[in-house]
């Protein structure tokens, strides 16, 4: 059962566990992570999240303390608080939902490999991660100890990637892999450098948001070392609100760009968190400041006892439109939605073209700057005609008209 304490427990034990934390030391940051049964210490929690705590469904609940020094101890709407505390809405499995809505597991012909795209696999190379995000969409796996990658498992998908020439890009994910000891991490990336055929690696890490300290000088040297003309290496992090973007984030991104890896921002669309026009755009501006460009912004998986972070689809379009002539283009994210069963990832649009009209070859588009409508002609002798959705006479002369 879960004691709550006073404003005043709460304010003196982030103080405490605040001091006690070598604050830039990674590892000291981890041993000092935050477990669900503590997290009454440390909030004042609602009913709603006591019961998340006892009967989630998810994965488990931890926090770095830096992660949690940028959350609010008294409201429950705070972002970062939101992707820490599980709520009530955890504890419901809805008919939608599995634990595997894209079909990795199927799609696995080695343990801890996925192979959906032709050219491209997702390793998963470890089960942890500084901070057990509620939304994540892996929570089936991220956090059990029983999907433990061992150096074996790992060689059986070396093995595997050696063994398919069309395999040219590797995403090394998890988990994260960061959480990686030095050693693993470059004995991983001196792998994927040995395999001609593999040109590209991309790091999938949330720690430059949830632990920058993770991001050493050493990492970067690991990483430097591989960032050759063999292999590729790329960086795709996740922050899904402002309040991360801290001079600390700045600073780890730094680092990594200084060793010549590109970062890209691939954001998860969540309910109450960052589901606002005006949120999304500040978020964009600040990772542009910190260098990062934008990549992808996911609509939620149907995970379990994720009902609480689900919105409508229409909301992602509405607010990559709304960005549109607000931000450079390198800042406005592709709204994406991962299918279900494997399908693969498609990018959603706002709908700024509205259609063909061939008595005039015209194209006819609406501005997103002017919201007006534009037109451009189609070349003549083109053979495409019949590949545009035709516009119908009232909607030529309804746009001819405004």
């Amino acid at each position: 059962m879960l004691v709550q304490n006073s404003l005043s427990e709460v304010l003196r034990a982030r103080e405490e566990l605040f001091t006690r934390t070598i604050w830039t030391d990674p590892t000291s940051q981890l041993q000092n992570r935050v477990k669900g049964s503590e997290l009454s210490r440390y909030f004042l929690l609602t009913e709603s999240e006591r019961i998340g705590i006892e009967q989630t469904i998810r994965l488990l609940v931890s926090t770095t303390p830096y992660y949690l020094s940028l959350s609010d101890p008294t409201d429950p709407n705070c972002p970062i608080r939101r992707m820490i505390v599980p709520t009530a809405e955890e504890a419901v499995f809805s008919l939608e939902e599995s634990s595997d809505p894209l079909d990795e597991e199927r799609l696995s012909p080695v343990r801890g490999l996925t192979h959906m795209y032709p050219n491209r696999v997702l390793l998963f190379s470890n089960h942890s991660c500084s901070v057990y995000c509620r939304h994540c969409m892996r929570g089936r796996k991220v956090s059990s100890s029983g999907e433990r990658m061992e150096k074996a498992d790992l060689e059986t998908a070396f093995d595997y990637i050696r063994n398919h020439h069309e395999v040219e890009d590797v995403v090394v994910s998890g988990g994260d892999p960061l959480n990686l000891a030095d050693a693993r991490l470059e004995w991983i990336l001196h792998e994927l450098n040995q395999i001609p055929h593999v040109r590209i690696c991309r790091l999938g890490t949330r720690n430059p948001v949830t632990l920058p300290f993770r991001i050493t000088d050493e990492l970067c040297k690991i990483i430097e070392r591989y960032n050759d003309d063999n292999l590729s290496i790329f960086c795709h992090t996740q922050f899904n609100h402002p309040k991360e973007c801290t001079k600390e984030a700045k600073d780890a991104i730094l680092r990594l760009l200084k060793v010549g890896v590109s970062v890209g921002n691939q954001a998860v669309l969540l309910k109450g968190i960052n589901d606002d026009e005006e949120i999304m755009l500040t978020l964009h501006k600040k990772l542009l400041e910190m260098r990062v460009r934008a990549y992808y912004l996911y609509d939620p998986e149907l995970i379990p006892g994720s009902r609480g972070f689900r919105t409508p689809l229409a909301r992602g379009i509405e607010i990559v439109e709304y960005m549109r002539g607000k931000i450079g283009g390198m800042g406005i994210p592709h709204f994406v939605n991962d299918l279900p069963g494997g399908g693969g990832k498609i990018t959603i649009g706002a709908n700024w073209y509205l259609g063909y009209y061939p008595k005039t070859r015209q194209h006819a588009f609406r501005s997103a700057v002017t919201k007006k409508i534009h037109f451009s002609f189609e070349p003549v002798g083109s053979d495409k005609e019949s590949y545009y959705p035709v516009l119908s006479e009232a909607d030529w002369e309804k746009f001819q008209a405004e």
